[in-house]
């Protein structure tokens, strides 16, 4: 396998998205949904909110943490934590709000930022949970038990655990995929869902530490694989071998914690544009993925590159423009104004425009539904539904979801659009709320 790199190209007519595997609109089986992008199948959703928001089904207090929720088969599923005690998977009827059963597994200690980290990854017989010190369960949904378990950080020991164990489980073919986070370790392990037992580890190794990227499936350029990142490069590995398909640096190395979250947004008529962002002053760039005239080959080339990136989600593709929330360490409310939500040209990387402190955002996530952007600020609590227009932020409606309260309940979980509801959450309490405009009209 040969790479072939090319700078500097200019670009136009971007359509098409690509994500991961089919599943029913409706579910919502693991983190950032069917297509790990953050976007949702879902129509017939509330074209706008009255004054008081959608109307609110549930919500539980929880405990701290920023992770996401699986929704599969009318059921709730969250990773929650009770601090420096235990993990605790609970779920809940998605329609009544009503706790059906949890598991609690002890996990004591404690790391920064603390509370829960992973969104569950669900199938029809198991619940695939990461825990916040890296214990990985396989719980039976019928026993409500591990049927195995493991211990990523003594199959894969790593000393850097200060922001704790990030990455989600994900099944992709008959596979789950899990992440090593010490340098040097394999980029993405698979094993044997049923028994946990060792698959393949992939031939590309990571450059850096890291703690929180979960692999996703994406064909690039006709080629199908999982796309894997740490802090350097951007992997393409085989799904059947864990072989490198392609490879290609796309940031230098930055000293100190460094976590690399956002997965790749994969855009295009033949699915060859792959656009990477990341925090840290790295900003964006977008790539075209070629195969060469020689079988193997891949001509990777940089279309080009933004001072603007996001730390925590990924960015957002709508009719040729991409919606990123770009706050990182740089410029959250209170540093400077370069921060908030950001839309850019996807055929050029010109910024159209970006909300600066009005609204800051922290890092609140943005998903897509419906042709339009739901986007949680994470400093204030509001839920605000906004037109994706590249001309302006056009905000249709808005009202306060949440509460977060200080800088230690900042709300970065990703936004659930599943079966007609909204779910979010922060360090204190997970909120359902019905999008249906049917329902809304009986």
């Amino acid at each position: 396998m040969k790479v072939l790199q090319i700078a500097c190209l200019s670009l136009s007519g971007l359509v098409g998205c690509s994500g991961a595997f089919a599943a029913p609109a409706e579910d919502w089986p693991q983190h950032l949904g069917p297509t790990q992008d953050a976007v949702s199948a879902e129509t017939g959703l509330l074209n706008t909110w009255p004054e008081e928001g959608p109307p609110e089904l549930w919500r539980h207090d929880v405990g701290k943490g920023f992770a996401g929720t699986a929704v599969v088969d009318g059921k709730v599923f969250l990773n929650d934590r009770e601090q420096g005690v235990a993990d605790i998977l609970r779920v809940f009827d998605l329609e009544t709000g009503e706790e059906l059963w949890q598991y609690k597994h002890g996990a004591p200690g404690r790391v920064n930022f603390p509370g829960s980290r992973s969104t569950p990854s669900v199938t029809g017989t198991h619940v695939y949970t990461t825990g916040a010190l890296g214990d990985i369960h396989a719980i039976n949904r019928k026993t409500k038990k591990p049927d195995w378990s493991i211990k990523m950080w003594e199959k894969y020991p790593d000393n850097s655990q200060s922001f704790g164990y990030g990455p989600s489980a994900v099944i992709i073919d008959d596979l789950l995929l899990l992440s090593p986070t010490a340098q040097g370790d394999p980029v993405v392990i698979a094993v044997d869902p049923k028994t946990g037992e060792d698959v393949w580890q992939s031939e590309a190794t990571l450059t850096t530490n890291q703690t929180h990227h979960t692999p996703v499936l994406r064909t690039i350029a006709g080629v199908r694989g999982i796309s894997c990142r740490d802090q350097t490069h951007l992997y393409h590995i085989d799904i059947k071998t864990g072989k490198t398909i392609w490879s290609h640096q796309v940031y230098g190395i930055v000293q100190g914690p460094h976590v690399t979250i956002p997965p790749v947004t994969v855009i295009g008529k033949k699915n060859q544009y792959v656009f990477v962002t990341n925090g840290y002053e790295n900003g964006s760039a977008l790539y075209e993925v070629t195969t060469a005239a020689a079988e193997g080959e891949f001509e990777i080339r940089e279309l080009y590159r933004t001072p603007e990136g996001s730390q925590v989600h990924p960015a957002i593709y709508h009719d040729k423009h991409f919606y990123v929330n770009i706050n990182e360490n740089a410029n959250l409310r209170g540093r400077n104004k370069q921060g908030g939500l950001a839309c850019f040209d996807a055929n050029n990387g010109e910024l159209k425009w970006k909300t600066q402190n009005e609204p800051n955002l922290n890092r609140g996530a943005v998903t897509l539904a419906d042709g339009k952007l739901y986007v949680f600020d994470g400093d204030t609590g509001e839920l605000m539904l906004v037109n994706a227009n590249p001309d302006q932020f056009d905000v249709i409606a808005k009202f306060e979801a949440l509460k977060p309260e200080g800088r230690s309940n900042n709300a970065w979980s990703p936004i659930v659009v599943s079966d007609g509801r909204l779910i979010i959450r922060d360090h204190r309490q997970i909120v359902c709320y019905d999008l249906r405009e049917k329902k809304a009209q009986r």
